[in-house]
């Protein structure tokens, strides 16, 4: 991955907003590779490049890619802008002309150029803030032994075989790759929460214990219980904590009560984990020809698994670093004079990318989404993560003004420094960068054309930056 940069790749999605909207038209409607690849905007402020938010768990908007309505959006997209479109503007709507529809030159605002200005006079840092940076991230990017262990059992329990048919039982223990047919009720401070319920349901849930399905430590606590002593009259109590994680913020981090009423079981038998599981059911080719013992040869496969799971999160632990880094650095620096063309910049870039997305969702969602959303007002609300009562237009200017600092905080570093220049080799990188984001859908001249070669510029120059303080900093995880 090579765009870490995400704070600053924000501002480069955010101008690109009308520029997706012309080549989704293009796209293969069951491909969603060139979309996956882009940064976006969540609620919570953190751009992304992944599926869901580094910063709060909100997965990534995925809206269908059908071409007349997407098309539709477009032309709905280029009338909405305050300024009236130019004559220029008008001729472009053939799709013989759409490639040149100078849509960017309308709605972008112009940048302030940074490296013409003396931007460490308006920046007040102390050097020391940013050449030794201990920096702590979640503790859940963190993979841990028990993770690991965990994902073993997850494996084998797909391995698992019927002990006795579909037969159902109800004067066992259950166990460990059972198939528990269930009603639940959770209960938080002494009342029922709302989705935590299926006890009305005319049919039980089924749930295999040990298939990670629910929370941690739901599944286990059903292991051992006789499913004819856990009735609706009198159920088994499942005692469990939500992860810190979790994501609705009502429950995330809190203790609830299962009570739980088992109508039957399906028993099956999990394969048990040793070597010759490994070997011969998981598959594992161990890296040695000999080895000194069986607790030797898990061990490297528990260092294998540990590594794919890690892959799993790099992008998130990226993600983390930066978010991290730039907290920091805001925290301990302090902005004056914030350059007003950049602050427009930001705004009408956010702005323009709500209003792309209510006019995309309004067109696929119909009255469902209007009913909801009845206005844009109503819509950026929720997409900024503000109360319905609250002002979101003065949270989008926090947000702008956060953009700005950082921005003005990598200049005045790198002027102190003495690195504040783009070569052309890191620029034609940049503009490789979003080539390849676009998957040949765009080239280098209409990227150019749409994006300007300030935004190309300043990309650059934040990837360059960026990297460097990452150099500098250490990162621990919270738990050690």
């Amino acid at each position: 991955m090579k765009k870490f940069a995400v704070i600053f790749a924000l501002a480069l999605c955010l101008a690109l907003t009308s520029l997706v909207a012309c080549t989704d038209s293009q796209a293969d409607p069951s491909d969603t590779t060139d979309t996956q690849a882009e940064t976006w905007l969540c609620a919570c402020g953190q751009g992304n490049g992944g599926k869901f938010c580094s910063e709060c768990g909100t997965p990534r908007p995925e809206p269908e890619t059908t071409d007349p309505v997407t098309e539709d959006t477009t032309a709905e997209g280029t009338e909405e802008p305050t300024e009236a479109p130019t004559e220029e503007g008008s001729e472009s709507e053939s799709s013989t002309e759409k490639e040149t529809e100078p849509v960017e030159t309308e709605t972008r605002a112009p940048r302030y150029d940074y490296f013409d200005a003396d931007v460490k006079a308006d920046v007040t840092l102390d050097k020391s803030a940013y050449t030794d940076m201990a920096l702590t991230l979640p503790a859940n990017l963190q993979v841990t032994h028990d993770d690991v262990m965990a994902y073993i059992d997850y494996v084998l329990f797909q391995y698992r075989t019927a002990d006795n048919g579909t037969t159902q039982v109800t004067d066992q223990p259950m166990k460990l790759g059972d198939d528990a047919y269930i009603y639940y009720k959770g209960v938080m401070d002494g009342k029922e929460f709302e989705g935590g319920s299926n006890w009305t349901d005319t049919s039980p849930y089924k749930l295999g214990l040990g298939s990670g399905s629910f929370i941690p430590g739901f599944e286990e606590g059903l292991v051992g219980v006789i499913p004819a002593n856990a009735t609706k009259e009198s159920p088994a109590e499942v005692r469990v904590t939500f992860p810190e994680e979790y994501g609705a913020t009502e429950l995330a981090g809190k203790d609830a009560i299962f009570y739980v009423a088992v109508e039957y079981a399906v028993q099956y038998t999990v394969p048990a984990y040793n070597r010759e599981t490994v070997e011969k059911t998981l598959q594992y080719e161990g890296e040695k020809d000999f080895y000194a013992s069986d607790a030797a040869y898990l061990s490297e496969f528990e260092g294998y698994v540990k590594t794919y799971l890690e892959s799993q999160k790099a992008e998130d632990l990226e993600y983390a670093k930066i978010s991290a880094l730039w907290n920091h650095l805001t925290e301990k620096a302090a902005c004056v004079n914030l350059p007003k063309p950049e602050l427009d910049y930001y705004y009408n870039a956010y702005l323009e990318e709500i209003k792309y997305y209510y006019d995309y969702y309004k067109s696929y969602g119909g009255t469902s989404f209007t009913e909801q959303y009845p206005d844009l007002d109503a819509f950026a609300k929720s997409y900024m993560g503000v109360e319905a009562d609250g002002d979101w237009k003065a949270e989008l200017n926090r947000l702008c003004e956060d953009m700005v600092k950082k921005d003005m905080i990598a200049h005045a570093i790198a002027e102190l420094e003495g690195f504040e220049t783009v070569t052309e080799e890191e620029f034609k990188a940049e503009l490789k960068y979003w080539v390849d984001s676009y998957q040949g859908y765009m080239t280098e001249e209409e990227i150019l054309a749409r994006m300007g070669e300030e935004v190309i510029r300043e990309g650059a120059f934040s990837e360059k930056v960026q990297k460097w303080l990452l150099e500098k900093a250490s990162f621990t995880f919270e738990n050690e």
